[in-house]
């Protein structure tokens, strides 16, 4: 009896075993991705994640917590819970749109504020170079900033993935033409430009990023 017993133990731990990959889809021949704990195989079908109703984006519901690296496809339209149909992701804490479609809400955003040095003309001849990318670095990313006040509870960066100086393209959208003369934008965010005039009180310049 304690061989039946043990015999039957081993087979289930090997039948265990082998499901700790699973291909759906494939021929007898198929074997899941070395990677995969689960793959899909089919080349006409497609895959159809649970869809459900986000309350807010803060909150777990209806699922009854928040984990890590969950996904599903939410099918609620709020503007007032800023919830729009699409996948989402779990962040431990908080949802998080999944989207590679550019909006309006989140593919631009203006460079905070940095100071230009206007109390002379540059000389005939010369340029100056301000790295637009590197200011803006380092003013959401600097921990050493002292200045920086955050809500309760954020966390220490602004921006826990920064892109990288080419991942963006860079704007100048309005300026004081009497005041900036402005040569062009790398690549990577550095902007030549000279000072032509003396600014006055309503001397401005709009810098704007564009994810790409």
């Amino acid at each position: 009896m304690k061989k039946n017993i043990l015999l039957l133990f081993t087979v289930l731990v090997l039948a265990i075993n082998a499901k700790s990959q699973v291909l759906i889809g494939g021929t007898g021949a198929d074997k899941p991705d070395p990677g995969a704990a689960l793959e899909l195989k089919s080349g006409a079908l497609g895959f159809l994640p649970t869809r459900v109703s986000l309350i807010s984006l803060d909150l777990p519901g209806p699922l009854p917590a928040h984990k890590e690296g969950m996904i599903v496809y939410n099918t609620k339209v709020s503007e007032n819970d800023k919830l729009q149909a699409g996948f989402y992701y779990n962040t431990g804490e908080r949802w998080i749109r999944l989207s590679t479609t550019p909006s309006f809400s989140n593919n631009w955003f203006y460079m905070p504020s940095i100071v230009f040095d206007t109390s002379a003309k540059t000389p005939s001849g010369e340029n100056k170079v301000v790295d637009l990318y590197g200011e803006f670095k380092k003013q959401l990313n600097d921990n050493a900033n002292a200045g920086v006040v955050a809500s309760a509870g954020a966390p220490g960066m602004a921006l826990s993935t920064v892109p990288a100086p080419t991942d963006l393209n860079y704007y100048v959208t309005a300026y004081d033409h009497k005041v900036f003369e402005i040569a062009g934008i790398s690549v990577d965010g550095k902007m030549t430009y000279r000072i032509v005039d003396t600014a006055s009180d309503s001397t401005y310049i709009n810098i704007v990023f564009v994810e790409k």
